[in-house]
């Protein structure tokens, strides 16, 4: 087995995951909003679509299929919360929502803002060359994540 099969099997498995018990060192890429009923939301510390989160199961797995139909009725309804909150407090024109799992294999959805005036408004937000990283004051965060906060 390759070192890169090798690494991507311990992550699946939950060795070495990132988003295991979330690290302080990801701070410097996720500001906590608030814990859900099975996941936890967390803004991008890049907002170039303001409003961009991504919420996190609290347990580890790699896909929605190792669910039970329980399970993901209570993980839908906090992804229904999270992106009902981030319209109210955003006004975009769309939100996209995406479970990609090949770079992180947890369990996890990003919910990107669309505006009209977005950098790359039409197309995906992946490939981002090009796309201007906007991070904000420390200030700017707690009142967004507050603002999302009194919305879920």
């Amino acid at each position: 087995m390759s070192d890169a099969a090798r690494e991507w099997t311990e992550r699946v498995d939950g060795l070495n995951c990132k988003f295991d018990g979330l690290r302080s060192d990801l701070g410097k890429e996720l500001y906590r909003v608030a814990p859900l009923a099975t996941a936890t939301l967390y803004l991008e510390r890049n907002q170039s679509y303001r409003g961009y989160c991504v919420l996190i199961l609290d347990r580890h797995i790699a896909r929605v299929d190792q669910l039970s139909r329980d399970e993901w009725l209570e993980v839908a309804g906090d992804l229904y919360r999270a992106q009902s909150a981030i319209w109210k407090v955003c006004s975009p024109a769309h939100v996209n929502i995406a479970s990609l799992g090949n770079v992180v294999p947890h369990l996890h959805w990003h919910l990107i803002p669309r505006y009209l005036d977005d950098p790359r408004w039409g197309s995906p937000i992946w490939p981002a060359e090009g796309t201007p990283v906007v991070t904000l004051p420390e200030s700017e965060y707690d009142e967004l994540a507050a603002r999302i906060r009194a919305e879920l």
